[in-house]
Formats: C-alpha cells, sequence, structure tokens
C-alpha cells in the first residue's frame, strides 16, 4: 500500500498546529467540494483532503500516524490505512457530488371488507395520502436558476465534526451539501415533494382471505431524484357478517326451522353467501342444535357450508294455535301445560 503524506495533501508543515491543519482544511474544502468545483477529479480530491484532516487533527492518530513514517513498517501501515479507509467509508454515501435516484417508500395499509366482498370479488376505492413530485418546481426543490450561499453552520465544507469520534459528519443544516438555497420554492419548502390525497380503484378478487396481501404497483411515496415510486400493499381483514360466521375455510349459519318440520322432516330453503337460494332436506326427528354439512359452499372452493338448525318457538300464538298445541301435549300426555292455558 502506498504511503500517502497527508501533510503535503494539505499543504502544511509536519509541525503545524491543529489550528494551521484545520485552516488549511476549510480552504481546500471548499474549493474542492463536488457541489461548486466541477473537475472530474473533484470528488477524489474531497475525499483525500478529508482523509488527511480526519487522521492529522486527532492527536493519538497523528501520533501514530507520524510514528508510522518513521518506522516504514508497511505491515502496521497497512492495518492502520485499512481501519482508517473503511471507517471513512461509511459516510461517503452523504456527500456524493450526484447522489443516485432513490426509490420512494412503500406503502402499507388495512384493508376492511364485507364478508360477501372477499366472496364474491369486487373493486374498492381506496384514498389516502402519499408524497409525490412538487408540481410548481418539478421536484427540484427550487425556481428558476439555482441560487445558493455558502451554509454557514459547516463554512462550506458539508462536514461538521460530531459524535464521540470527534470525527466529520455530513452537516445537518445544508444534508452535507456545503451551502443552502436562496430561492427555495414556496410550495414544497425546498424539499421537492409534496402530499397529496390519493385515491385509487382496486379490484379485490374473489374469496380473498383474511391477513392476505395485495400489491398496487407503483402507487407508494413518489422517489426522489427521479427515483421510481414504491408500491401500495392493502393487508385484508374481514368485517364480522351479521348471518354467516367465517372458521377457516367453513362458514357457519344458523337456521330457524318449526317443530313440526322438525319432527316431521321435510325441506326448507337458504340463503347461501353468494346470494343463490338453496333447497334443504330436513331428517325427521331433527333435534335442536343438528347441523347439516353440505361439501363446496364454504368460503374457499373446498369449504364447507355447515347449517346449524334451531327449533323456531312462536312469540304470540293465536288461540288456534294454543288450542292444537293443548291437543298435541294431552296426545304426548305432557302434564301442567293446561294450567297455563
Amino acid at each position: 500500500m502506498q504511503l500517502k503524506d497527508y501533510y503535503k495533501i494539505l499543504g502544511v508543515e509536519r509541525k503545524a498546529t491543529k489550528e494551521e491543519i484545520k485552516k488549511a482544511y476549510r480552504r481546500l474544502a471548499k474549493e474542492w467540494h463536488p457541489d461548486v468545483n466541477p473537475d472530474p477529479k473533484a470528488e477524489e480530491k474531497f475525499k483525500e483532503i478529508n482523509e488527511a484532516y480526519y487522521v492529522l487533527s486527532d492527536d493519538e492518530k497523528r501520533a501514530e500516524y507520524d510514528r508510522l513514517l518513521q518506522t516504514g513498517d508497511e505491515k502496521a501501515y497497512k492495518d492502520f490505512m485499512e481501519y482508517i479507509q473503511d471507517f471513512l467509508e461509511s459516510i461517503w454515501k452523504g456527500i456524493r457530488r450526484s447522489p443516485k435516484p432513490k426509490r420512494g417508500q412503500d406503502i402499507k395499509l388495512k384493508l376492511e371488507l364485507d364478508l360477501e366482498e372477499a366472496f364474491l370479488g369486487c373493486e374498492k376505492i381506496v384514498e389516502y395520502e402519499r408524497w409525490i413530485d412538487c408540481p410548481t418546481c418539478g421536484a427540484k426543490g427550487y425556481l428558476g436558476e439555482l441560487e445558493k450561499e455558502i451554509c454557514r453552520a459547516c463554512e462550506g465544507t458539508g462536514r461538521r465534526v460530531s459524535g464521540i469520534f470527534n470525527f466529520p459528519r455530513p452537516c445537518s443544516v445544508c444534508k452535507g451539501k456545503g451551502y443552502i438555497v436562496k430561492n427555495p420554492c414556496p410550495t414544497c419548502g425546498g424539499t421537492g415533494r409534496v402530499a397529496k390525497h390519493s385515491a385509487v380503484k382496486v379490484k379485490i378478487p374473489q374469496r380473498i382471505d383474511e391477513g392476505e396481501v395485495l400489491k398496487v404497483a407503483g402507487m407508494g411515496h413518489h422517489g426522489e431524484r427521479g427515483g421510481e415510486p414504491g408500491d401500495l400493499y392493502l393487508r385484508i381483514y374481514l368485517k364480522e357478517h351479521p348471518i354467516f360466521k367465517k372458521v377457516g375455510k367453513d362458514l357457519y349459519v344458523e337456521k330457524l326451522i318449526s317443530f313440526p318440520l322438525a319432527v316431521l322432516g321435510g325441506t326448507t330453503k337458504i340463503k347461501t353467501l353468494g346470494g343463490e337460494e338453496l333447497e334443504v332436506f330436513i331428517q325427521p326427528g331433527t333435534e335442536c342444535g343438528s347441523t347439516k354439512t353440505i361439501p363446496g359452499l364454504g368460503f374457499s372452493e373446498n369449504g364447507n357450508l355447515i347449517i346449524t338448525f334451531r327449533i323456531e318457538i312462536p312469540k304470540n300464538p293465536s288461540k288456534k294455535l294454543k288450542k292444537l298445541l293443548l291437543e298435541m301435549t294431552k296426545e304426548l300426555k305432557q302434564d301442567g301445560v293446561e294450567k297455563l292455558l
């Protein structure tokens, strides 16, 4: 690994004070910042200047570097440089001259459906908020020609010393740019994006189940710097139904039948979740709470429709019906009923 002369890079003597090193760094950082210097080599030069300052501005690292310069220990120097460069590499991403396009974030929402909507399929209008490119400035963040001034917080370097390592990091005021935009867009405040109320029509497939997720491509937040938009994800939740109860792939429903029908048997009609009218045979002697399973009519194609029969009790029987019931109790030899009539 080739020996780097950090003193020469900053243009200072080896006996330079920390103040002289800092002054030289600020001057060079302003000159070679990639956002203000069009030279193709500006970014690499800027990185080299920051690397030199990182080592020489720290007393312990500078002492170790000076010792390595004197001893010429190649292995120790290689280890030292690998440590320095690995650590520095973690922040170069924040000061790139031309940041890469950034994909927009995905949006995850909850979508509640009626049981019929999930079973039969439908179309739903989903309304939500998402970030889009600012229509006023076209996502640039400023109007007209860019007007900028040097960031006072970092003095145009794009870096500020912070953290337990006393290490220059991207400036939080100018976001590592080294300058402040003087003519920010009044609509987006310079961010290039605004929040917009959006609506999208979503096709719900038949028999979609609880917990399934629908993806609507490209309907998430818009990307930054021309990046593609994120996606919209809708997690399905099913509302409780007043008649049917869904348990896994099966559907449960209760059906009221008359006492004579339960005793003598016959047929009754029941409406399925899909809206079809189904004729169901009642076995003679059907007891209250008995069930009947009909394969293939559950929520899923291989699910079942399970019918629970309940005996319907008349609340306000007529005199004629009371008389018939009394005769029936006598036939069944049930005592005590006539006393209540």
